[in-house]
């Protein structure tokens, strides 16, 4: 189940928050038949190793589970040590929000910690999300300690954003690929200088599992 923690909770809560208004609908009123699995890579085909350049503008993305998809290699890049801990969460799941309140998400996520405390996750919204909605969700705030940025391109609409809390920078990366709204984000209390290329790197992995 979902832990709502630091910068992860603050971004992922305003935006679940913003996906709520405008859809107006839960996933649990209107449950999904089961997405189809993603395809790997074709035996011989390099995976791109950045957005800048990777074209996400025509990738479709399943509103499903996706995590076991995840190359172990890309986590370990992304955090810069292997994982001590991990966890992962599913439409449906009832967990706290950061205001103290219940609910369940509607969402198929998971986030992988290092030692340092450096944290990789990635979340798709399970309800399907309108072009119109997800330009609705591009221009939303992303609350009061974060800012949008200069990102690549991560779908479309795509927006990049970035949070700070004390010590802690979290680059976060949103877009509408088909139907589906994924977000992947990384967060470090190292110094950020190399975040954007890390975070790039981490997303494309994430769009790499996730794609249909």
């Amino acid at each position: 189940m979902r832990r709502w923690t630091g910068l992860a909770a603050l971004a992922a809560s305003t935006a679940a928050t913003g996906l709520a208004v405008a859809i107006g609908t839960t996933a649990l009123q209107d449950p999904e038949p089961s997405a189809p699995r993603p395809q790997a890579q074709p035996d011989g085909q390099p995976e791109p190793s950045s957005l800048a350049s990777y074209d996400t503008a025509e990738i479709n993305v399943v509103r499903g589970p996706f995590c076991d998809r995840v190359s172990p290699t890309g986590i370990e890049h992304a955090l810069g040590d292997v994982p001590a801990d991990s966890e992962e969460w599913t439409n449906g799941d009832l967990d706290r929000l950061p205001d103290g309140t219940r609910d369940r998400v509607q969402e198929f996520g998971c986030r992988w910690t290092a030692a340092d405390g450096t944290q990789a996750s990635a979340w798709v919204f399970a309800p399907p999300v309108t072009r119109a909605q997800a330009r609705e969700l591009v221009r939303g705030s992303f609350g009061e300690r974060c800012g949008t940025t200069q990102g690549d391109q991560y779908g479309a609409p795509s927006v990049a954003s970035r949070c700070t809390a004390g010590a802690v920078t979290e680059d976060t990366l949103r877009g509408l690929f088909g139907d589906a709204w994924l977000t992947c984000t990384l967060a470090t209390r190292s110094e950020p200088t190399d975040l954007p290329e890390r975070t790039s790197e981490w997303c494309v992995q994430v769009v790499e599992a996730a794609r249909s």
